[in-house]
């Protein structure tokens, strides 16, 4: 068996079970995994393939792909948690095969393997590779896009991104683009691909990569050959200069035009376009102005739905998310800024990376709107940044290192010892009985304690394995084991089952009055409808004598009189809150009074 297939049956074998343990094993969780849910069932069950709704009202948030997946899926194995799950993780498994093979044509086949092994236990991205949202297919497509991008650049430089040699230098962009029509064609088409995944981003960020690239290399060129000279001084002045003569308009138009822009624009809007058309055709346009305005326009903009963070909100949504591997990331950025101020021959390979990670960074870091899977499509790039300074390590002399490594690790332990004593403290507040979730803490602190000890007695690839180990661990421990005991203390799923069972063999219909959950309609299986005020209920009501109302125990006193007609069928905790939800319904002899006077 070669080398190759040895590393892929290994991220296979870790990939699965970190995405596929216990993934339908758990209830869906508000607010993002039921409306992609919900609107993938509604469209299954209209056998529509373009209009996207949710609670049987028009869904502007995403585009289709995430709903093509899940039709797919729920005609293979019906409507259910696993199902709706299935396409993200899939997809996953696939980018966590892509980012080994960017690593071993970027750097080496061991920095892929360890890369593959870094991306899919990153706690961020291992649980949103298991949940209901267009990341993952987004995160895919882009992760493809750079694939087919450097698999080409590769083999026209005898196998490596950056040259056999470190004396291979770019003489002309051409050298850093594909050669070939067909090669650019598999390109734009896995980016025409992420704007149906998630919009117009799936095209102008990994554009403005790749063309960042290019500027700086063009420079680069030009400073070799004497034909530009780097600006002098103090570093604001030298770093002005050098962006100035990387964004210059000529170079820019250089690179557009080596980039094939307009055929990739043909090619993007020939895969996207029709989608857009028709269901701007079918929506008379409300979808389009919807998505395209207020989803993406408006939230770059303006902060949505109280989603906003100072500019460096993405500085600690990364550490957290990129946990158990984030405390090596400081040391990783500066291995790179080593790196890339002297020649080597990775230098392309690093300049690459570094634009992929920069440019997503920077982008969301200045939108309005912030959350922390939004930089989720630069954490390959993370993680191959990450593995490329922990294979040197492990590959250099006895001294270069170690004492950052030590330290690393040490954090690492500490942070294991901060969730030891945050979870159970947490949990007694919002998730009692699941104090013994503080177990979890233990794997890094353990896994931290473990590298060390193996360092300290120079076993370096030891070390790295034991990281290894204990992140796939912590992985599963997470999304595999923990989200099934904190889902089970959802409240949607208990309330839809218990308005089912007291419905019995009848149809009847469910509402809502100062609370509404997503989770709600996608375990009621039919449209929850929205009431505003106490005298909507009471036409509710009259039209929906055996119905049920779900309301929070409070705000029972806005009822008012009405309160004195209803009978309490099911309470629950509100998951997560600190107020229960009530699921009420009238009074029998009402009711019965009702059915008869409408009879």
């Amino acid at each position: 068996m070669t080398t190759v297939c040895r590393h892929q049956l290994v991220l296979l074998l870790i990939a699965g079970f970190v995405f596929f343990t216990n993934l339908g094993g758990y209830a869906l969780f508000d607010e993002d995994e039921p409306k992609n849910a919900v609107c993938g069932r509604e469209m299954f069950e209209r056998g529509d393939w373009i209009v996207p709704t949710f609670n049987a009202q028009l869904r502007t948030d995403k585009p289709v792909l995430i709903y093509w997946l899940m039709q797919i899926s729920f005609h293979l194995f019906g409507v259910s948690e696993f199902s709706s799950r299935l396409g993200s993780s899939l997809l996953a498994v696939g980018t966590t095969l892509l980012t080994y093979h960017l690593g071993r044509k970027l750097y080496s086949p061991p920095v892929g393997l360890l890369a593959g092994i870094i991306l899919c236990t990153s706690v961020m991205f291992s649980a949103v590779g298991r949940s209901v949202t267009p990341d993952s297919v987004l995160i895919f497509c882009l992760t493809l896009a750079f694939t087919i991008y450097v698999w080409t650049v590769a083999q026209q430089r005898g196998g490596q991104f950056s040259g056999i040699s470190a004396n291979q230098e770019v003489k002309r962009l051409a050298d850093l683009l594909p050669k070939t029509w067909l090669a650019s064609l598999a390109m734009y088409s896995a980016m025409g691909l992420a704007i149906l995944a998630k919009g117009p981003i799936g095209v102008l960020l990994p554009c403005t990569i790749i063309g960042l690239l290019l500027l700086i290399s063009q420079r680069e060129i030009e400073l070799t050959e004497g034909r530009i000279f780097a600006t002098v001084g103090p570093w604001w002045r030298r770093s002005l200069g050098s962006v100035t003569q990387v964004l210059r308009l000529s170079r820019i138009i250089e690179a557009a035009s080596a980039m094939r822009v307009l055929f990739g624009a043909v090619v993007v809007l020939t895969i996207a376009l029709p989608w857009y058309l028709a269901v701007g055709w079918q929506t008379d346009g409300v979808w389009l102005q919807g998505f395209l305005g207020d989803h993406n326009l408006a939230r770059f903009l303006k902060a949505k739905e109280h989603h906003s963070g100072p500019v460096f909100y993405y500085v600690i949504a990364i550490f957290w998310g990129s946990l158990p591997w984030s405390v090596f990331l400081p040391l990783s950025l500066w291995t790179l800024k080593n790196r890339l101020e002297k020649t080597n021959i990775d230098h392309h390979s690093d300049c690459f990376v570094a634009c992929w990670a920069g440019v997503w960074f920077a982008f969301f870091s200045y939108s309005s709107t912030k959350l922390p899977n939004y930089v989720l499509p630069m954490y390959p790039a993370l993680a191959l940044l990450t593995a490329r300074t922990l294979h040197a390590w492990q590959m250099s002399s006895a001294s270069q290192g170690m004492i950052s490594f030590r330290h690393s690790c040490r954090g690492l332990s500490a942070i294991g010892m901060l969730l030891m004593v945050s979870i159970p403290i947490a949990s007694s507040f919002l998730l009692p009985g699941e104090e013994w979730l503080l177990l979890i803490g233990a794997i890094p602190v353990m896994g931290g304690a473990f590298a060390y000890a193996a360092a300290e007695r120079e076993r370096r690839s030891q070390a790295i394995g034991i990281l290894s180990v204990s992140a796939v661990a912590l992985a599963i421990s997470i999304t595999g084991i923990g989200l099934a005991s904190v889902g089970s203390h959802q409240d949607s799923p208990k309330l839809a089952a218990a308005a089912r069972q007291a419905a019995g063999t009848m149809e009847v219909q469910l509402a809502a009055i100062n609370y509404f959950s997503p989770n709600l309609v996608f375990y009621w299986k039919h449209p929850v409808q929205r009431l505003r005020n106490p005298k909507e209920m009471t036409q509710f009501f009259n039209e929906n004598p055996r119905g049920f109302v779900v309301t929070r125990s409070d705000k029972l006193e806005m009822l008012g009189e009405q309160l004195s007609s209803l009978a309490e069928v099911a309470r629950h905790r509100r998951f997560l809150g600190n107020y229960d939800l009530v699921l009420l319904r009238r009074s029998t002899s009402v009711a019965l009074h009702n059915s008869s006077t409408t009879d």
